[in-house]
């Protein structure tokens, strides 16, 4: 079957399936049902096997959106193995602070990958548009003709990659210090791993697609896309970086601190939303 146009994967991947629906499932978790140690060593497990598998997959693709596809499974489990590391720390009754952390660490990715993951697919839409295709080894050169989707799409790759100053590079950060400080060392190494794998495979992307070969632009009539996809491609390419900020303290307890109450504080969550 043919993939969904750009924007709607933009939509799909960035928003709905991933950001809305895994915070449902994390909601559901903390706030529906008991979190026992077992569960949670799961669900631990379970994104640590995503981010490996997701990575490994990817880097050997050549097809644009099925690259971007696979590391959707990858960064997503990026988001599972933190929100896990902080449920192993609640079910054990120790360390809230570092639970706390973990799973702010979690969140701040998931609210990350929204930004930079719909970014990439309006990247990957605005080359399909101009080229007609989405296999890298038939492009090349695009810099010269498409600078500002060049430009948005590395700064979505060095985000999800996690190079700062980029919001990728923060939320990382949060969940492998959170990682390191609960002594879930193993975890933070393959978290840095993961991210290095994935460093390589987007550089693949940038080599191959915009300065791997002249591009015989003029035959092709390569031009820039229309004002209102750049656009797009430039907010969202701000917003990979302005992100950054939610990684102060202050910042994160703005925006960060009050879904973290509401999923490890369950009398917090019945007085608030239940009026219990």
């Amino acid at each position: 079957p043919s993939p969904a146009p750009s924007p709607i994967s933009a939509m799909l991947s960035g928003v709905l399936i991933k950001a809305v629906g895994i915070y449902v499932l994390i909601r559901i978790f903390f706030n529906m049902f008991l979190i026992s140690n077992e569960i949670a060593v799961l669900i631990t497990t379970l994104g640590a096997l995503s981010m490996i598998i997701g990575v490994f997959l990817a880097i050997g693709q050549w097809d644009i959106k099925r690259l971007l596809a696979y590391h959707s499974i990858s960064q997503m489990g990026y988001v599972i193995l933190s929100v896990g590391i902080g449920m192993i720390l609640l079910a054990r009754g120790t360390n809230p602070e570092i639970a706390s952390l973990a799973i702010a660490g979690g969140l701040f990715h998931l609210i990350n990958h929204a930004a930079f993951k719909s970014l990439l697919f309006l990247n990957a839409g605005a080359i399909e548009y101009r080229t007609g295709t989405r296999n890298l080894k038939e492009m090349g050169g695009l810099a010269r003709y498409m600078p500002a989707t060049s430009a948005t799409s590395f700064i979505a790759s060095m985000s999800i990659s996690g190079i700062p100053p980029f919001n990728g590079f923060f939320s990382k950060l949060i969940i492998i210090i959170a990682a390191v400080m609960g002594k879930f060392y193993l975890l933070a190494l393959i978290a840095v791993i993961v991210s290095i794998i994935t460093l390589a495979s987007f550089l693949k992307f940038q080599r191959y697609a915009f300065y791997n070969k002249e591009h015989s632009g003029e035959k092709l009539n390569l031009k820039e896309v229309p004002f209102p996809m750049v656009f797009s491609m430039v907010v969202l390419g701000i917003l990979c970086v302005i992100l950054s900020l939610v990684a102060i303290p202050q910042v994160r307890d703005l925006f960060l601190t009050p879904a973290i109450n509401v999923l490890t504080d369950p009398q917090y969550y019945n007085s608030t939303i239940l009026g219990m």
